[in-house]
């Protein structure tokens, strides 16, 4: 393993902890002796929308996508939403058959012009993540680069605890995004001439399931219970006529695709 390319960007990122340098002198010391492409950094979060950070040499309009309708396709926001699942996690962990034909990788990455990717997922406050992402175009990343990024995870863990604790309670890290690469979070809109047959109430309970909240936070911010969003749930997918939130995303994005 080489060592002597890690040492400078080492020392920048344990200075840059608490300041606005943080974050791309962490990308600098993950990425220091691993090829890679472009970069893209997303915040994941259990109960909300993904939120993108920055990126590197990637393109602003697959931003605008990913936010639009691709991350409810994106693996990386399904683990951390299932399984709150923290590490180094290479793209093959998810990569089945059924996934390597799906929306996320033959489509969003696909167009992205990415064939491999690894993702260093990191505690960042309450139920959120902040992920780093490393894309390669042309090759894959091999099994000893991914050893390698496990053998240093805790280096990178530490950094990143060290910035959250001198960043205080307050801090937001995507609150006011600026810099090249910088993009503020999208929120879902139901167009008005979607889904005519539900009620504003309905309408309503989608705009939250669209928006990444699970049932227990839905009814919390309704003032209802669980019992009765899941029965205004077996309502809407009734009317509908789908049977999953997924065939609801799906009606979603294509009336979206189909009218814009």
């Amino acid at each position: 393993m080489r060592m002597g390319n890690i040492w400078a960007p080492l020392a920048r990122a344990i200075t840059a902890t608490g300041t606005d340098r943080h974050v791309d002198c962490l990308i600098d010391l993950i990425g220091a002796d691993i090829a890679h492409d472009l970069v893209t950094v997303t915040r994941y979060s259990a109960t909300k929308t993904p939120e993108f950070v920055k990126h590197r040499r990637f393109s602003d309009e697959m931003v605008r996508r990913y936010l639009a309708s691709y991350y409810v396709f994106d693996p990386f926001y399904a683990s951390w939403r299932q399984e709150r699942r923290l590490g180094i996690m290479p793209l093959k962990r998810f990569a089945d058959d059924k996934a390597k034909r799906g929306q996320y990788i033959a489509g969003f990455l696909a167009q992205s012009e990415i064939c491999d990717e690894v993702g260093i997922l990191l505690a960042d406050g309450g139920d959120w993540c902040l992920g780093i992402f490393l894309d390669r175009s042309t090759t894959s990343f091999r099994d000893s680069e991914i050893a390698q990024l496990q053998q240093r995870l805790a280096v990178f863990e530490a950094l990143h605890a060290l910035d959250i604790r001198a960043r205080g309670a307050d801090f937001s890290r995507t609150s006011a995004p600026t810099g090249p690469g910088a993009s503020p979070q999208q929120k879902p809109s139901i167009p008005a001439s979607l889904w005519p047959e539900l009620s504003l109430r309905e309408r309503e309970l989608v705009q939250l399931i669209l928006a990444g909240h699970p049932t227990a936070n839905i009814a919390e911010r309704l003032g209802i219970t669980v019992g009765t969003v899941k029965n205004h749930r077996r309502r809407i997918y009734e009317k509908l006529d789908i049977t999953t939130e997924r065939e609801l995303f799906l009606q979603f994005f294509q009336h979206r695709t189909e009218n814009a």
